[in-house]
């Protein structure tokens, strides 16, 4: 079975907090808020997602209190070679040893070419490795798991390298009252076989390409490639609120389909990392998805949103406070833009 070796991540050291946005754009983000009409919910989940929301009404950073952010010389890729070198110093996996390396970045160095390929070049790694760029928004690292697991199954690779980087401090309209939510980061994994009884159990996904046109990186003209800056904008706002509202549905749907698969109950689960697009997701989903028993840790508070970093981050911050053990079983969920929604199962250890 195959399983998570090692794990790394790489937090830029520029630290963002709330006073670097003008009093001014925070009193229009503030008004704005004011002026917001009421939705009412129409039904429990939508309800629980509203009353979460409500508890942030006066404040207009939506409880985002400091994120990090690259220097004005930093590439994305340059977080993802020493994310990934993290990731193999701590698996003790020579680079020699990876045969395959899949890599998810929101703000590649460049439109057009594989990415993975300046980690590879940067870390030595075999000329005879099979390297991919993937791209599935904030969902990328359940995707990269699920396909490396399958490409090290059929014999393909035996050792993978995942890497995941959020840079969209670079494409951020900071006029606009979501752009304290998000950060920067990198975070990468070795995947591999493990001992018995440990490693991958399941996967599930599902897709709902209805809310697709959600945040989407693009010109005020809209498609990407028109003339003018791309930004990140909320293409359509009420697609956006569907989607919020919708979100304990789309976890009960991922978690309850991966533990199924397992053959395993709710109240076995020992930790879950959930993605960390907002302060309140991870209780009201975990709420949702009757897993309140279970340990977990969020990382919003110093990250904000990363992207697909949010899951791994979780995964690596908890490593490195001592929070996972050896046996637990880990359940993950999140979903990213497109719009795509995933979980993993998985018996800690190596």
């Amino acid at each position: 079975m195959n399983g998570i070796l090692g794990l790394g991540k790489f937090l830029p050291p520029d630290v963002r907090r709330n006073d670097w946005w003008p009093k001014a754009t925070v009193d229009k983000w503030r008004q704005r808020m004011r002026m917001a009409a009421t939705q009412e919910p129409v039904d429990d989940d939508a309800r629980r997602v509203m009353e979460a929301q409500l508890e942030y009404a006066d404040d207009p950073f939506s409880g985002a209190v400091e994120r990090r952010v690259m220097s004005p010389d930093m590439n994305a890729s340059d977080m993802e070679i020493a994310a990934a070198r993290a990731a193999l110093d701590d698996a003790g996996v020579d680079a020699r040893d990876i045969d395959l390396v899949i890599n998810e970045s929101s703000t590649p160095d460049y439109l057009g070419t594989n990415t993975a390929c300046v980690v590879h070049e940067a870390l030595g790694l075999p000329r005879t490795a099979l390297t991919v760029s993937v791209q599935a928004a904030c969902n990328g690292f359940h995707q990269q798991v699920t396909l490396a697991d399958a490409l090290i199954a059929s014999g393909r690779a035996r050792r993978a390298l995942l890497v995941q980087s959020c840079g969209l401090s670079r494409l951020l309209p900071y006029d606009q009252p979501f752009s304290p939510l998000f950060g920067d980061a990198a975070t990468a994994q070795v995947l591999g076989p493990v001992g018995e009884g440990r490693g991958l159990l399941a996967a599930h996904h599902r897709t709902d390409g209805s809310l697709g046109h959600t945040l989407l990186l693009e010109t005020q003209e809209g498609r990407w490639w028109n003339r003018g800056p791309v930004a990140l904008r909320n293409a359509n706002p009420s697609a956006s609120h569907q989607m919020l509202v919708t979100l304990p549905r789309y976890a009960r749907e991922t978690v309850g389909g991966v533990l199924k698969q397992a053959e395993l109950q709710p109240s076995q689960v020992d930790f879950v990392a959930m993605h960390q697009a907002f302060p309140w997701y991870r209780r009201v989903v975990q709420k949702a998805v009757g897993l309140e028993h279970a340990r977990a840790l969020d990382t919003f508070s110093f990250a904000g949103s990363v992207w697909a970093c949010n899951v791994p981050l979780v995964l690596a911050t908890a490593q490195q406070r001592g929070e996972l053990n050896d046996g637990d079983l880990v359940v993950t969920q999140g979903g990213g833009s497109g719009m795509t929604y995933s979980s993993l199962a998985l018996r800690w250890g190596r």
